[in-house]
């Protein structure tokens, strides 16, 4: 068989390469051919064993284990953030089942909140709005539900202080304050509670607030649009929480809007949005079908490859069964982020799917080939394109797995085994479909019943009407074009003219440098980390809590400066933390008339002395002032402080990117200072995103970059190419770097491996037009660039197209997750075409590398292998030329060791007796060791070669 004795091997001196190039492409060539012969003599077994493994592992899905845990997925592991609270943690007891203090908090306080938001402009602090909210904070209270086989209501789960449970902003429901109120005695922001020596900053709970101004007085409390009560909770009470969403959502009021939310309802949330957009994936699946059916289905009923295209789409599902189900029984937790997998591996199944149709379609022509030789030479020709493609993804799956972030991790972990899983189906149950239709097609047999059948024209003689010979009847093609549809004529016809004179090219590049232009004022101003209201799906309630919360109520946060080691208080050590707590102070925002520290007040008190100072701060002091308590830890017998914090609030701050900076600054002071201090506030955890997201992200997409680049100079059979495909990979990523900031889809845990991710595909449209380029014989370089595109043009498009139908319906998704993986994959793919069929076009046209010169023949223009088709295209790779020569005197052991050199390893008496069975070949004569021979005339696209037979 031509497969088995010719290898497609350029001429190193007439391509003027490096021999390792050209080697290594041949060696993979012959691999390919191989493989695609296996598949195409033995069918049978490529489809099935895929089908009952992959189906098999499929089992493993009754073993998923979900993880919604918002800290564990988006927030980074190992962060100095984590090990500070764990030093908290050890150092402070938590205490709010007794003395709760809203200050004293190492992790994020579990809550129930209420904001109210009075109708028509009206004050929210009017006599009936408040005695509604009273009326609504009973009912409450009231919420009871069983657990243990016990009533369970506020009472049992809330934090308390001596006056017992937490509802932070219940002071302003009290009789008193509503008498103040209406005296114009309610000092704002900051109100002295009656009575005590507490004063409570009334921001925290009202907002939208009018105040009056007397001269030479405090300013004082007119009115206010919202308000905020939070019942606070000593433990996670899943079903106390439940009924309170349940119970508060159908809550009516005659005088303000209700939004609510609990410190649970964020991951509910984010979970139900996800799951609740899985139907798509459905509506997906058939969508891909149907488009690669029609895409496929030019021709008559025999040539038709319909129904060979949804064995490409079924072999990409069971690909994703496959993974889902193995990676599940490893015990790898199924994460959000996973949910966009399989409209992410439909779509690179597909692609797979058009380049190995394509490459067959180009053996049409030969019709002495048989089934093997046709699948050797698709797999030949298209193999090293969906290796290149595949393990360029894979590559970049694997690289995801190192971030920092487990949702990154995980999802790169699903991802990567289902790329992998693809690639195996692709090969093998498509690979053996793909013999199946050969075998069918040139028996002339129809596409739906398999039966032979005979030419539309021959039907009309035997009596058919029109209309049946049109259905049932039909023809093996006689050439590539014949079974194109008008999805793959277009654009082969229309891409090739937009890269045809200089003028044309250098427009291109022009635009191209505006675009760059625009890409990298995009990228200095690209926004990070998550904005926690558009995780949630618009739709829901918690959405709207978190818009107005952040609206009326911006963050404000009690930074903790937590002393971790005995300190002389009385002397230095007091001097510095003080100085410390004063420099915080002086920090644009952070509040500058506040702070709450134990020392400076024990300090300004009559009890301190320096010589009973511990003894004074135990005994007399902390029991006057209780809320310091949980701010001071002591050593044995009370001899000595083995920590202590002090703290100061920041000013409201909206933005989570100035909260990130706000950190940092109190970290630098802290580490600057003498003393053995940190910084700490639990939302520091959530906070070290901002900071973690972008070096980890430039890490994980330089590493892809670089370890694609290595594969580009496996598979890619010249250096100038390699380097042309890298640049082109960093292109299309500044591109989708900067156009993130104009498509409002900030660098976050989430966005960051679709970006990774975005390496592997930024390869596969420029792969297959570079290698395209170097396959064609064409003399000047804006030809070969024509025919590039031309060979190129149909799987580039119809492979974006369909990678595109396989995301489409993410943009009616609630998720953010799909819809932010849908504007990513939108830009990746839309910059990834235009730079293969635009950019990288022009660029060759200009500086590609010159034409192949094969100079081994001196009449190189009279072989059959360098003449063009009718259409106008140079014949491509992979054709097998003869012309009927015979010649005598040629022994046998010749031959062999010419092959040898081309192709090793491959018997020469088999492949003469196939030959023979083919009818190509000629028999022996009556002269022993004397053939009759036929030469054959190979054209790889960068070479020829004769092979006599």
């Amino acid at each position: 068989m031509f497969q088995n004795v010719v290898s497609l091997e350029a001429s190193c001196h007439d391509c003027k390469m490096p021999g390792c190039y050209t080697s290594m492409k041949v060696k993979f060539t012959c691999v390919f051919r191989r493989y695609g012969v296996l598949v195409g003599t033995h069918p049978l077994p490529f489809i099935i064993i895929p089908i009952v493994v992959f189906g098999g592992l499929g089992f493993g899905l009754f073993t998923l284990d979900f993880e919604t845990d918002l800290e564990s997925l988006y927030f980074p592991r190992n962060s100095r953030a984590i090990t500070d609270r764990q030093k908290v943690r050890d150092l402070f007891l938590n205490v709010n089942d007794l003395r709760y203090d809203a200050f004293a908090q190492s992790d994020a306080v579990d809550q129930a909140t209420l904001i109210f938001q009075s109708k028509n402009g009206s004050n929210i602090l009017e006599k009936k709005s408040l005695a509604e909210i009273r009326d609504i904070v009973q009912k409450v209270k009231e919420i009871s539900v069983n657990k243990s086989g016990q009533p369970h209501t506020y009472e049992d789960i809330c934090a308390r202080t001596a006056s017992g449970c937490v509802i932070e902003g219940e002071q302003l429901l009290s009789p008193e304050f509503e008498k103040l109120l209406l005296a114009n005695r309610v000092q704002f922001p900051y109100w002295p509670l009656p009575n005590l020596t507490e004063v409570v900053d009334l921001s925290f709970y009202i907002s939208d607030t009018k105040t009056n101004k007397p001269q030479n007085a405090s300013e004082t409390l007119q009115s206010a649009g919202i308000f905020k009560l939070s019942f606070i909770l000593k433990e996670t009470s899943k079903e106390w929480v439940k009924e309170f969403l349940s119970s508060v959502g159908k809550l009516k009021s005659n005088f303000s809007e209700i939004f609510y939310g609990t410190t649970q309802s964020l991951n509910e949330e984010l979970d139900k949005g996800t799951k609740g957009d899985i139907y798509l994936f459905a509506l997906t699946f058939t969508i891909c079908i149907t488009f690669a059916s029609i895409v496929s289905s030019g021709g008559n009923p025999v040539s038709t490859r319909a129904m060979l295209a949804n064995a490409g789409v079924l072999a990409a599902g069971l690909g994703i069964v496959g993974s889902l189900g193995l990676v599940s029984l490893c015990g790898v937790k199924f994460v959000n982020l996973v949910g966009v997998m399989p409209f992410l591996i439909i779509g690179i199944g597909v692609d797979d799917m058009f380049l190995l149709m394509s490459s067959w379609s180009e053996t049409i022509s030969e019709r002495v080939m048989s089934v093997p030789d046709r699948l050797g030479a698709t797999f030949a020709s298209a193999g090293i394109g969906i290796t290149v493609t595949s393990l360029t993804d894979f590559v970049s799956f694997i690289i995801g797995t190192s971030s920092a972030f487990r949702s990154v991790t995980n999802f790169s972990i699903y991802t990567g085994v289902a790329v992998l899983f693809c690639y195996i189906c692709q090969a093998t149950l498509f690979g053996g479909s793909l013999a199946l239709h050969s075998h069918r097609v040139f028996s002339s047999r129809h596409f739906l019943t398999c039966l032979r059948t005979k030419s539309r024209q021959e039907l009309k003689s035997d009596g058919k009407s029109s209309c049946g010979a049109l259905i049932c009847g039909g023809t093996v093609p006689k050439d590539a074009r014949d079974d194109e549809s008008i999805c793959e004529k277009l654009p082969r016809l229309t891409l090739p003219k937009l890269v045809i004179s200089s003028v044309g090219c250098v427009v291109i590049i022009v635009g191209f440098l505006g675009y760059l232009a625009a890409a990298i004022y995009g990228v200095l101003n690209l926004p990070q980390g998550l904005v926690l209201y558009e995780l949630v799906p618009k739709s829901s309630y918690y959405h709207s809590f978190l818009l107005a919360s952040e609206k009326y109520f911006p963050t404000r946060i009690p930074v903790a400066f937590v002393v971790d080691g005995e300190v002389n208080y009385a002397g230095d050590g007091g001097d510095q933390l003080r100085q410390l707590i004063s420099s915080a102070q002086q920090d644009r925002q952070m509040t500058k008339g506040f702070q709450r520290c134990w020392l400076t007040d024990f300090v300004r008190s009559a009890n301190f002395t320096n010589t009973t100072f511990v003894k004074n701060l135990a005994d007399v002091f902390l029991p006057a002032n209780q809320r310091y308590y949980s701010d001071v830890v002591f050593g044995p017998n009370n001899v000595s402080l083995t920590a202590s914090r002090c703290y100061v609030i920041s000013t409201p701050i909206s933005s989570q990117y100035d909260l990130a900076d706000l950190m940092t600054r109190m970290r630098k002071l802290a580490d600057e200072s003498p003393l053995p201090v940190f910084a700490y506030h639990q939302s520091f955890v959530a906070l070290e995103q901002y900071h973690a997201v972008l070096p980890s992200t430039l890490q994980m997409v330089g590493v892809a970059v670089a370890v694609i680049f290595v594969v580009c100079v496996i598979f890619l059979p010249h250096p100038f190419m390699v380097v042309l495909v890298t640049i082109t990979v960093a292109m299309i990523l500044v591109g989708i770097f900067g156009f993130m900031y104009y498509w409002d889809t900030p660098l976050s845990s989430i966005t960051m491996i679709h970006l990774v991710m975005s390496v592997g595909f930024s390869v596969d449209f420029s792969a297959h037009v570079c290698s395209a380029y170097l396959l064609s014989d064409a003399s000047t370089r804006t030809q070969r660039a024509h025919d590039a595109i031309s060979h190129a043009a149909s799987p580039i498009f119809n492979g974006g197209v369909s990678s595109l139908l396989g995301i489409i319906l993410l943009v009616f998704s609630d998720s953010y997750i799909f819809v932010s993986f849908f504007r990513i994959m939108v830009l990746v793919i839309g910059f990834g075409m235009l730079h293969a069929v635009l950019f990288l076009p022009a660029v060759l046209s200009l500086i590609g590398p010159q034409s192949n010169q094969v100079t081994a023949h001196a009449a190189k223009s009279d072989l059959p292998g360098q003449e063009q088709r009718e259409d106008g295209h140079h014949s491509p790779r992979g054709h097998l030329h003869v012309r009927s020569v015979q010649h005598e005197h040629r022994d046998l052991a010749s031959f062999s060791e010419s092959k040898n050199d081309i192709c090793p390893n491959i018997s020469v008496k088999e492949t003469l007796s196939e030959q023979v069975s083919e009818g190509i070949g000629e028999q022996h004569d009556k002269h022993e060791n004397r053939l009759k021979l036929t030469e054959y005339t190979v054209y790889d696209g960068e070479s020829t070669r004769t092979i006599v037979i």
